[in-house]
């Protein structure tokens, strides 16, 4: 009797188990059946015209199973592309809150909605959440690429130098072009308030950090106009070298006012063989990166907001 129930109590144990096993593979089906179903649905639902709806069971699934977050991460990238910039973030907001998320999942959640309120020009929200990813060390170099383009667009120079330093050393050269560019922003502004020692320090800084940038001279040169120093002004003008002077539409205008002022104070001539030939009418320029066109040069390309990359057609002159 005892031999019989040693006997039976493994078999009893294995059919425990075996139950257990087919009750658990049975709701992992059941599961998936409504996953499925639930997913086409949501599918139906985006096919017939029905974003709502689809958005609705889709976002509902992120809490069925964990493995449709990627899913949704892709979803809701696909509506900020389609311009639904607010489906978009009510999808990666869902996905950032929910609870039980590795903390990869949940910084890309969250890159992917600052990436939203950047789109929706919700530029307050974006620095904020991009901040704080930056505080967790997660997407570090994404991040600062974009808290770079908010202070561009807010016009905090100084803000934007902080944060570029960071991911300098990715693409030097870029970076380098782009931080000389703000510190001319800054001495502009500096000039425009009659600072003239701090417009001298900014477009000495902007040379540091490239040693070829034309925009940097002209900025010393205009501090130095301001000061009186027309001397020194016209020795910076033509220390650019022709081919950049005939390259910027100011130069030749300023380099004639100096030697204006210069002859009205003591009687002194414009030198021969000096005369500064400017950008003609029919001269236009093209941005390298994008294309853009127009007759004016801009430091930064209003099409593709590129540093550096407008040029006049035909020619290879760095400014």
């Amino acid at each position: 009797m005892y031999s019989l129930l040693w006997l039976l109590l493994p078999a009893a144990a294995a059919s425990g188990w075996w139950a257990a096993l087919y009750s658990q593979r049975k709701r992992r089906r059941i599961s998936q059946a409504r996953f499925h179903s639930a997913y086409g649905q949501g599918l139906n639902y985006l096919l017939n015209e029905q974003p709502d709806k689809a958005v609705e069971v889709l976002v509902q699934l992120v809490e069925v199973d964990p493995d449709t977050v990627e899913l949704h991460l892709a979803l809701g990238s696909l509506f900020r592309r389609r311009g639904e910039v607010a489906r978009a973030i009510r999808v990666h907001q869902n996905i950032a809150a929910r609870t039980g998320l590795s903390p990869e999942l949940r910084g890309q959640a969250r890159l992917e909605l600052g990436r939203d309120y950047l789109k929706a020009g919700l530029l307050d929200r974006a620095e904020h959440l991009f901040k704080r990813l930056l505080g967790e060390g997660a997407h570090e170099r994404l991040v600062c690429q974009y808290l770079v383009d908010i202070y561009q667009q807010e016009k905090e120079w100084s803000r934007a130098i902080e944060v570029a330093r960071r991911i300098a050393d990715s693409d030097p050269g870029q970076w380098k072009i782009r931080i000389a560019h703000y510190h001319c922003e800054l001495g502009e502004e500096a000039l425009a308030r009659g600072d003239v020692g701090e417009a001298m320090v900014r477009a000495e800084y902007a040379r540091c950090e490239d040693a070829d940038c034309a925009r940097a001279l002209l900025l010393r040169a205009a501090a130095c106009q301001h000061a009186g120093d027309f001397h020194t002004a016209i020795e910076v003008y033509q220390s650019m070298g022709q081919q950049s002077r005939r390259l910027l539409p100011d130069v030749q205008e300023q380099l004639q006012a100096c030697y204006d002022r210069l002859s009205g104070q003591a009687g002194q001539q414009r030198p021969a063989g000096e005369a500064v030939h400017g950008i003609g009418p029919e001269t236009r320029f093209r941005c390298e990166q994008c294309g853009f066109s127009s007759r004016k040069l801009f430091w930064q390309c209003p099409g593709c907001r590129s540093w550096s990359s407008v040029k006049p057609l035909g020619q290879g002159s760095h400014l």
